[in-house]
């Protein structure tokens, strides 16, 4: 035990020396590069009137739809994301420390596999395909680098962006990407609309994509249970979920 706990300290001492060392050399993307290069995999044709005549798919792997600004976000879904990701998101600086000191040690204590990403590290991976999670997780050294890239974000991002940007490019399910082909396909809804009940599934999906129903029923009943009230009961989260992910 002494020995494990030794090299969890000397673990962290590298790591804030690497950190303050600026070990993530990697140029990141602007925000609004990161727009211009986002594309819908649909294509929409308009009549002279603006009308829709035909919507066609374009790329079939992913399912993709128009960039959503966060101003035209439900509140329920920034409300449940935090929560559930990252309950300190507006008071760190890309990294939260305590939490992953917590983390650390309950790994070591009762050898779990509890993660302490931010929503501003899960976003550097998504940016940087080298900090991508491998299937044994990420190595030590792109652990580093994803805390490094994370606090270069922080420095030239505003917690808007991050936000922002973050609910467009992440994985819901299968292959929908971004928040407004999540909510489309699972709900019939844009992301303006949702409620409290819809956005628990969805910041419960993040946890595992393609985790069984079930799994995600038992999840999202977890993330209401930290909102404020009034928050959806776990019957009616658990009946959506299943309905909707059968």
């Amino acid at each position: 035990m002494r020995t494990s706990i030794k090299i969890t300290l000397r673990h962290f001492a590298l790591l804030f020396l690497l950190i303050n060392h600026d070990v993530y050399a990697a140029a990141l993307p602007s925000f609004q590069t990161v727009q211009m290069r986002y594309h819908s995999s649909f294509a929409t044709l308009l009549d002279r009137n603006g009308e829709t005549l035909q919507t066609l798919q374009l790329d079939h792997s992913v399912q993709r739809l128009p960039w959503v600004k966060l101003q035209d976000l439900s509140p329920a879904m920034q409300d449940a994301l935090l929560v559930s990701e990252d309950q300190r998101f507006f008071q760190h600086q890309g990294v939260d420390w305590r939490a992953m000191a917590g983390a650390a040690w309950e790994n070591l204590i009762h050898n779990t596999h509890r993660g302490a990403s931010t929503l501003t590290m899960q976003l550097a991976g998504l940016l940087d395909p080298a900090l991508t999670r491998g299937v044994g997780g990420r190595t030590y050294m792109q652990k580093w680098q994803q805390i490094g890239a994370a606090r270069k974000l922080e420095a030239h991002w505003s917690k808007e962006q991050i936000l922002e940007v973050y609910l467009n490019l992440v994985d819901y399910r299968s292959n929908l990407f971004g928040i407004n082909a999540a909510t489309q396909a699972l709900f019939n809804k844009t992301p303006a609309t949702i409620n409290a009940a819809e956005a628990s599934i969805l910041s419960a999906l993040l946890r595992g994509p393609n985790a069984k129903p079930a799994i995600v029923a038992e999840r999202a009943c977890g993330v209401a249970a930290l909102l404020q009230q009034p928050r959806p009961t776990c019957a009616v989260i658990t009946a959506l979920t299943l309905h909707q992910l059968h």
